[in-house]
């Protein structure tokens, strides 16, 4: 059920995404490059203002399109040196002896692709966007019984085959984009949840047992202070920063299901952006 969840989320999130940056570049690429197009709905407003009488929108308009694409692309690029100088940052921090023992123990995940680190505190993440890798301190494998060692390492494992930091930073770097369609936010959220659910399973599938997951989760939280972030990196999957309450609470009453509350008023609004871009669009086709 969680991997449907999980699909028709990152599905809607694609779409709804989509749809507003490809009007967006189509109009973007008729001024710039003078495409002919002629349905666009973004085209379509500008016509509509300047047939009102309110011209001035236009440039508003143009500014909200290439304002988009500019932040866009340097969120792009400013995400792309964070994450290689967070890996060089990792990489100095690396831990041979440990690294290679648990590469050793894990051989079925690949070759380099699990770091450990020398680090003082518990650490445990995915991170990477082309070419993921699993980081974990020394200072929780210091802790961890082989049991909830491996229900973390496959948790992370689960992230790093599916390229989740990857998927969960377009959803996150669209919602903040596409601001006035609200819904996306609500997406993001609810994606990363289900993704940390179907993490939590694959372990569990794994160790044959609950107990590891729930034991590491629990270690790794009183030993984690608040607000303690090893790297500033959108495009990192995290062990523990995403639904505790309800991954702990689920892991002991495993029949226990997420009331999902849908927020109405955020889908109402989001809703009506879309039709009314959906009805200009068709009456550009009459």
């Amino acid at each position: 059920m969680w991997k449907t969840r999980s699909k028709l989320l990152f599905t809607a999130g694609a779409f709804i995404s989509g749809f507003a940056l490809i009007q967006m570049g189509m109009y973007a690429g008729q001024h710039i490059f003078g495409w002919k197009l002629d349905f666009n709905v973004f085209q379509i407003c500008r016509s509509l203002l300047q047939n009102y009488g309110i011209g001035y929108m236009v440039d508003a308009l143009s500014g909200l399109v290439f304002l988009t694409f500019g932040i866009a692309g340097v969120e792009a690029i400013r995400q792309c040196m964070a994450t290689r100088a967070a890996f060089r940052r990792l990489r100095r921090m690396r831990d041979s002896m440990l690294t290679e023992a648990l590469v050793a123990r894990y051989r079925d995940l690949g070759a380099d692709r699990i770091w450990v680190i020398s680090y003082a505190k518990p650490a445990a993440f995915t991170m990477g966007l082309w070419k993921p890798r699993i980081v974990l301190s020394s200072a929780l494998l210091s802790v961890l019984d082989r049991n909830e060692e491996e229900a973390v390492v496959y948790h992370e494992a689960y992230h790093m085959k599916h390229y989740d930091p990857l998927k969960t930073w377009l959803l996150q770097m669209c919602a903040t984009l596409l601001f006035y369609l609200p819904v996306l936010r609500h997406i993001t959220k609810l994606y990363k949840t289900a993704r940390e659910i179907l993490a939590d399973n694959e372990a569990i599938n794994r160790t044959g047992s609950p107990m590891g997951i729930g034991s590491a989760l629990l270690k790794l939280l009183s030993m984690t202070p608040a607000n303690a972030h090893l790297v500033n990196s959108a495009a990192c999957s995290s062990f523990a920063e995403t639904s505790i309450n309800y991954r702990i609470s689920r892991i002991l009453d495993p029949q226990q299901e997420l009331v999902i509350q849908l927020p109405w008023r955020s889908i109402m609004f989001s809703g009506y952006v879309l039709v009314m871009l959906t009805l200009m669009f068709g009456l550009a086709i009459v």
